[in-house]
């Protein structure tokens, strides 16, 4: 595998993760409700599938198993915070400060399974 390659999977992957941090505050923090139905269905949702492709391409470049439990923790706990984003920002739906902390706590989870690495070889 190429050094060009790899970093433009991480490269990728930096903008996704961004992509989607950005939505998830835009559809959590934001002013009205259509402006916070852009940012979950325009910035956090294609946010989180392009740093997901761009992980399985470095999963699959290294060779690493998709099933390792950091791996599959971190997609799940990623599509939880994709899931309480987009269904905070419903019609009708008001904001909810525990829909705040399950996002919040989704992503802290992630972000430590990907530093520690549990089930990690």
């Amino acid at each position: 595998m190429g050094g060009t390659f790899w970093l433009a999977l991480r490269f990728t992957k930096l903008v996704g993760i961004l992509a989607f941090a950005m939505g998830i505050g835009g559809a959590l923090l934001g002013s009205e409700g259509p402006q916070r139905q852009r940012a979950a269905y325009w910035l956090a949702t294609p946010g989180f599938l392009l740093t997901a492709l761009a992980g399985f391409g470095m999963v699959k470049a290294t060779g690493a198993s998709l099933g390792a439990p950091w791996i599959s923790g971190s997609l799940v706990l990623s599509l939880v915070a994709l899931e309480l984003t987009v269904r905070s920002v419903e019609p009708g739906r008001p904001r909810s400060t525990a829909h705040m902390v399950g996002v919040v706590g989704a992503l802290v989870a992630v972000l430590a399974l990907m530093v520690w690495r549990p089930g990690a070889a």
